[in-house]
């Protein structure tokens, strides 16, 4: 039997977005795995050849139970929370307690050997600034430097992930994806479907010459499974034989669609496979600074109206990133992992926006 064989695998999060697509692409490239999954239930269809541990990673005590019963060897770390709008204690309890409650039980069971952690490229980024080609190297924000709880959480979590690497013997390593879209996408791809569907497609904030690295689902889980198997292959060797440059354990990487886009066209690419297409000549541009106005203004009104119980959709930090450059290089995957995208943006955009439009 291979040692890079993914025997028993635990996907954390395998109800959502990732998760989900990680189990699917598993039953696929691995039908005689044991498969479990760790999370609350969601809207999307469950497998019946995986068995499913509803259980909210944030409760320690449950966590550990569920991981005494399932004994994986392989984790894949994918359950987190997304979206911005969240408080920051619901970041700070899920995205890093609840990375820590599994890393923790996963040390006490045994016979896990690989932890995979889906991260964030977004650990490296202030929310200010553009972020040219960036690099594994780019340093990684803590507080007071980050001011943004999401990105925060993710940083710590990531932190606690690789100073657990060969501790207990388990090897972690940590993904970095770009902006991830694909089916099932509730945060990104529905939004824009919803966006194109009630004739705002054609709204443009700045100038639109910024780029950004987006990612489909399925490269990116592509990603994790290869970065699993290398680390399940250097815990069968000799620490001292594995070169520095080949190291998976311990390190981080960038994953990409290695295919950047203009920020402006992706969105009105969505809204064309939606059957929304926008001409060049009804594209509306607003100006950045009228935008970064209006939306103090929005959450300050939401803010006092609401008793600062409620957030606006509508913020300042959005319009930044919808102006921002945001390029980052997965050299170090297609190096090291052996990582290569095998579906163009193109293609990735049309099979999502046809998953929306089918469900809708």
């Amino acid at each position: 039997m291979s040692s890079q064989e993914l025997k028993s695998v635990l996907v954390t999060g395998g109800c959502g977005f990732i998760g989900y697509h990680l189990v699917n692409r598993l039953l696929e490239t691995s039908p005689n795995s044991q498969i479990s999954v760790l999370d609350l239930p969601t809207s999307l269809p469950r497998y019946p050849n995986v068995k499913y541990y509803d259980v909210d990673i944030s409760i320690k005590t449950d966590v550990q139970a569920a991981l005494e019963k399932i004994r994986p060897t392989v984790i894949f770390h994918a359950a987190c929370t997304y979206s911005l709008a969240l408080p920051a204690e619901t970041h700070k309890r899920i995205n890093t307690l609840g990375t820590i409650n599994v890393l923790q039980a996963a040390r006490s069971v045994g016979p896990v050997k690989a932890f995979v952690y889906h991260s964030s490229s977004s650990v490296v980024e202030d929310g200010l600034s553009s972020m040219y080609n960036s690099t594994e190297t780019s340093p990684v924000l803590f507080a007071p430097q980050q001011k943004f709880p999401y990105p925060l959480s993710k940083a710590l979590a990531e932190k606690a992930v690789l100073e657990a690497n060969r501790r207990n013997g388990i090897l972690t390593t940590s993904i970095r994806p770009a902006g991830t879209f694909g089916e099932a996408d509730y945060e990104m791809i529905d939004k824009l479907v919803t966006s194109a569907q009630s004739g705002q497609a054609n709204v443009q904030i700045g100038d639109g010459t910024n780029r950004y690295d987006f990612l489909y689902v399925g490269n990116l889980v592509s990603a994790h499974i290869l970065a699993a198997k290398a680390l399940l292959r250097a815990s069968s060797m000799p620490e001292d034989e594995i070169r520095d440059e080949e190291r998976v354990d311990g390190g981080v990487f960038n994953i990409t669609n290695d295919e950047p886009w203009l920020f402006w066209d992706f969105h009105r690419e969505v809204a064309k496979q939606a059957g929304f297409p926008v001409r060049k000549e009804d594209i509306k541009i607003l100006p950045r600074w009228l935008m970064m106005v209006i939306a103090f203004l929005a959450e300050w009104w939401v803010w006092v109206f609401s008793g600062g119980k409620r957030e606006s959709t509508l913020q300042r930090s959005g319009v930044r990133y919808a102006c921002l450059t945001r390029t980052l290089s997965c050299g170090k995957a297609k190096r090291v992992l052996g990582y290569r995208p095998t579906v163009g943006m193109q293609e990735g955009i049309e099979r999502s926006v046809r998953w929306f439009l089918r469900r809708k």
